[in-house]
């Protein structure tokens, strides 16, 4: 049994306050944060807390949705009502509210984790432990400004806890948080190590990882190569010697994973659960001989179906492309099961009048699913709160962060080399994938290679952003994103923000 990092909600506002019948003066309340962070105890509770926000990140609708939907891999889906962050229309707006709350959800990471940081030295407690909470914090008060930089660019900065309210503070250069994110990560480099006993806590190659992910937005190529190869030669992750086992459900804690943020098997500790499971998957309940199965992609909510360049961007003998799409589905359901069909018989498909497939469609109303966060452990196919665990950082993507920094620095040869153990990896039993030669190595490619390891991971609509290919390739691949404009490369800063500023917060171009 895995010993497992739960990470618990903190509330971090308010004051605590106590009557008294003694005329002696005393100090009859404390705000909340200095109450709670006043021992060793209340930092622990506190560090959970900074780790608590991640789940507003991973696995939730929002955090797919400002990831996945409008880019060259995921179209929107038959449901929904935040299609136009596909097709980009002018009702992608300011008042958007999952961005609020990415924006709302990150913030209260970072006034917890500067909270922690305010507070930690004045509390006796032991040194080391002290030190790996510190580094900790900085590493995800890190990873929340990546989130918000690549999504909105300039945005506020802060080292300190916020007290009380505070309605002037403005925009500061997204340049200038990234090398305050490179220092904050650089701290965690240096003061974690390899493992840790509870399995979900942020380590030395976890730090590693997002390090070259930052000195990749700083052009610092070979601080990225640099740190990526660290990693994966000095640190204890490996990759999976078949892809499908770094997604087998009873496998999800194995030496691929880098980060993960947890969910668990426990509703007192799992918050609102890993929800990814529904939003990949189709109405397919709405058909003939089928009804809603936790083997078969359960509670169907139909927000994202894969583009056809997606679909049709692997070898015939990539394993990848089997781990990642649900493309055919079963008879289980006796009810209306059409004439001449049994249970346990692949479903036959209308393709277009007269034309029938056991390969499903790919359209609004029935499209190919996404099986990466399968959970068939729910306890019922209503439920929407998952507990499989989110993958944040894998290793298979630090070999790819490292062949695109050697690339940057006209290493390819090198570079490919990288790219292509990944390849290699994923070729299905007895079989090769084509090698790529070092001409063949630009940042197209690595984007290709990204999309068959990573598809549908909360990663592509920054990863497009960050490299200047949103534009290109949204409008290029996603039937849907031709009305993409050159101002979509950032998200609106959120309407809430700007009413309730006293200062001019100036809101992004085209918003």
């Amino acid at each position: 049994m895995r010993n497992t990092y739960k990470t618990l909600f903190v509330l971090l506002t308010g004051v605590l306050g106590f009557s008294s019948c003694s005329l002696d003066e005393k100090q009859l309340y404390k705000p909340f944060p200095e109450a709670i962070f006043s021992n060793a105890a209340g930092i622990n509770n506190g560090v959970s807390g900074v780790y608590s926000s991640l789940r507003q990140l991973y696995g939730s609708e929002q955090g797919f949705t400002v990831t996945e939907m409008g880019t060259d891999l995921f179209q929107h889906g038959k449901d929904g009502s935040y299609k136009f962050m596909d097709d980009y229309s002018t009702a992608f707006n300011p008042n958007n509210s999952y961005l609020s709350r990415i924006w709302n959800g990150c913030y209260i990471g970072i006034n917890t984790a500067n909270t922690v940081l305010d507070k930690i030295d004045a509390v006796d407690m032991d040194a080391t432990l002290k030190n790996r909470y510190k580094a900790e914090v900085r590493f995800l008060r890190a990873h929340y400004y990546y989130w918000l930089t690549l999504q909105f660019g300039d945005v506020v900065y802060s080292e300190h806890e916020t007290k009380g309210v505070v309605t002037d503070a403005g925009r500061v250069n997204r340049d200038t948080i990234w090398r305050k994110m490179q220092e904050d990560t650089k701290f965690a480099v240096d003061n974690l190590g390899w493992t840790t006993n509870e399995y979900g806590r942020v380590t030395k190659g976890a730090a590693l990882h997002q390090l070259a992910k930052i000195d990749l937005l700083l052009k610092d190529y070979k601080g990225a190569s640099d740190a990526a190869l660290e990693l994966i030669n000095n640190g204890p992750n490996k990759l999976q010697s078949m892809y499908a086992a770094v997604f087998d459900y009873s496998n999800q804690v194995n030496n691929e994973i880098v980060f993960a943020v947890q969910y668990l098997n426990n509703a007192l500790y799992n918050g609102p659960g890993n929800s990814g499971h529904a939003f990949f998957t189709p109405a397919y309940d709405q058909f003939a001989g089928l009804q809603r199965d936790l083997t078969q992609g359960g509670r169907p909510y139909t927000r994202f179906r894969p583009t056809p360049f997606f679909r049709n961007l692997f070898e015939a003998n990539d394993s990848r492309f089997d781990v990642t799409f649900r493309y055919t589905w079963i008879y289980n359901n006796t009810a209306t099961l059409p004439a001449g069909k049994k249970i346990g018989d692949t479903v036959v498909w209308t393709i277009s009048p007269g034309v029938t497939s056991t390969i499903a469609p790919n359209t609004d109303n029935m499209h190919w699913g996404i099986k990466k966060h399968d959970d068939a452990t729910r306890s019922s196919v209503q439920d929407l709160s998952g507990f499989r665990d989110f993958f944040v950082y894998r290793l298979s993507e630090t070999y790819l962060i490292a062949a695109e920094a050697l690339m940057m620095q006209q290493n390819n040869t090198e570079g490919v080399k990288w790219l292509n153990k990944v390849r290699d990896r994923a070729a299905k039993a007895g079989t090769t994938l084509t090698q790529l030669s070092p001409a063949q190595l630009d940042i197209d490619a690595i984007l290709d290679e990204r999309a068959r390891e990573l598809g549908g991971e909360e990663d592509r609509w920054m990863e497009l952003t960050r490299t200047g290919k949103l534009l290109e390739r949204a409008a290029k691949y996603n039937p849907n994103a031709a009305n993409i404009k050159a101002y979509h490369v950032l998200r609106p800063i959120p309407q809430e923000q700007i009413d309730l500023s006293t200062n001019d917060f100036r809101q992004n171009t085209g918003y």
